[in-house]
């Protein structure tokens, strides 16, 4: 899909660049309005044609929010294609994390909006995660059908910190390559919200990788706040349309923290079986993961939303910082839950547990259906 250039974009990207940076809008508006297709381009797209279209429309559409112009005002004919584009796609109308990340080539042919190398590592950092939380996602699916004290069980965890692990090697490449200022003052501008067929849709955010959809099967279900409870329901439409039935059925729960800990309780102290020991340690190093990013991404987004440099309150996912801290320590608490059952669980003479994060420290995957329908390079 990502070899698909259905708009003729690919020769305009540098033209976008020089535009964004001397504030153009009226150049990337007459960018914008020879790029819309026609009724008759849209109808003979394919699946993947089509999401390569609402990919190269969104960067253009992002560019024109950025300096403060509604691309649907500026371009009225926008707005059809735009909503049939979503509608073919099953996804909203306009484009999202995916089509910014994981639909979109790299090299010479990056759809960027600066062009800039903190950017192309800034999105080089997402991408390490989305195809692995992707990934995480299938591994929650795979759990929710096994029990915990099944030797799968125990695989398809362990399996699962692998992927989750590669969130904090992806918050050290923005540490180490992206300054706070350049994503506070440069990036964020371009994931504003924009409004299509009267509603508004928020940018590509990296906050709507599937991480949520992953928190919802390991612990937020049944043991997360009202907070984040409204963050995920929002951000769930910004994802894969597989996803859709997910999020619905394990909002009901229970979690595999809860089912993890109650195989447990239901155990004599000391006696675990092994299979249950395993997936007990493997979902401690999980959370363990979880909590550890979770950590150095507050610290990141607390430096790059200080009032001294920030042009926004909140994040491009829609989030806040006291939404970062709150997760962060629903999070640790869940783990430290877990490490409880799980030292009653498996007697004194099984080897020690995980530690616990200190306080404040901080494989790609199938996409389902849209792999099998050729959409995903």
């Amino acid at each position: 899909m990502t070899d698909l250039d259905p708009l003729g974009l690919d020769g305009l990207l540098p033209m976008v660049w020089e535009m964004n940076a001397a504030a153009d809008v009226n150049g990337l508006v007459g960018l914008l309005r020879g790029l819309v297709p026609t009724t008759e381009v849209t109808a003979g797209l394919s699946l993947a044609g089509c999401v390569a279209a609402m990919r190269d429309l969104g960067l253009l559409v992002g560019s024109v929010k950025r300096h403060g112009v509604e691309p649907v005002d500026a371009v009225p004919e926008l707005e059809a294609p735009l909503l049939e584009l979503g509608a073919r796609t099953s996804m909203i109308p306009r484009d999202t994390v995916h089509h910014y990340i994981g639909w979109n080539p790299t090299g010479s042919r990056e759809r960027m909006y600066t062009g800039d190398r903190m950017e192309r590592m800034l999105m080089s950092s997402v991408r390490v995660t989305l195809s692995r939380l992707t990934a995480a996602v299938e591994k929650c699916r795979c759990l929710e059908d096994l029990e915990p004290d099944e030797l799968e069980f125990a695989v398809a965890a362990n399996e699962l910190v692998v992927l989750l692990r590669s969130l904090e090697d992806a918050i050290d490449i923005v540490i180490a390559n992206v300054t706070p200022e350049f994503f506070a003052r440069t990036m964020r501008p371009y994931f504003e919200e924009v409004r299509v067929g009267g509603a508004t849709y928020l940018g590509p955010a990296a906050a709507h990788v599937p991480l949520s959809l992953v928190d919802l099967a390991l612990w937020a279900c049944d043991c997360g706040g009202e907070s984040y409870d409204a963050f995920w329901r929002e951000s769930a439409q910004y994802g894969l349309p597989p996803w859709a039935d997910l999020y619905e059925r394990w909002a009901k729960g229970p979690s595999v923290v809860t089912r993890v800990s109650t195989a447990l309780e239901l155990t004599p102290a000391g006696q675990a079986p092994p299979n249950l020991r395993a997936s007990a340690e493997a979902l401690c190093r999980a959370l363990r993961a979880l909590v550890v990013f979770r950590g150095k991404h507050f610290t990141v987004a607390r430096n790059a939303y200080a009032e001294e440099i920030r042009l926004y309150s909140l994040g491009s996912g829609g989030g806040s910082l006291d939404l970062l801290d709150q997760v962060t320590a629903l999070t640790r608490e869940n783990a430290s839950l877990l490490r409880k059952s799980f030292a009653r669980g498996r007697g004194p003479s099984a080897a020690p547990d995980t530690p616990a994060p200190a306080p404040g420290s901080t494989g790609s995957g199938s996409t389902g259906p849209y792999e099998r329908q050729g959409v995903v390079a």
